[in-house]
């Protein structure tokens, strides 16, 4: 059995639509004029490194939440 310890950051924003949600580890990807769209790329394939994981949920109005999971 994997155990994890489990690192929730969340908001109470907008939310993030699905079209993005499902591009946002994507390299290069991004919504924002001056982004390189390197950033969640790069830290989900750190997590992947260290055998962990980073996981989104998002619902409209209802904000979003990272996850990272970091094994123990």
């Amino acid at each position: 059995i994997d155990r994890f310890v489990v690192i929730r950051v969340r908001d109470s924003g907008v939310g993030i639509p699905s079209d993005v949600q499902s591009r946002l580890f994507e390299p290069f990807f991004t919504t924002k004029p001056q982004g390189t769209g390197l950033g969640l790329a790069t830290s989900q394939q750190i997590m992947f490194e260290h055998n962990g994981h980073l996981l989104v949920e998002s619902q409209a109005g209802k904000g979003t939440t990272f996850s990272l999971l970091l094994p123990l």
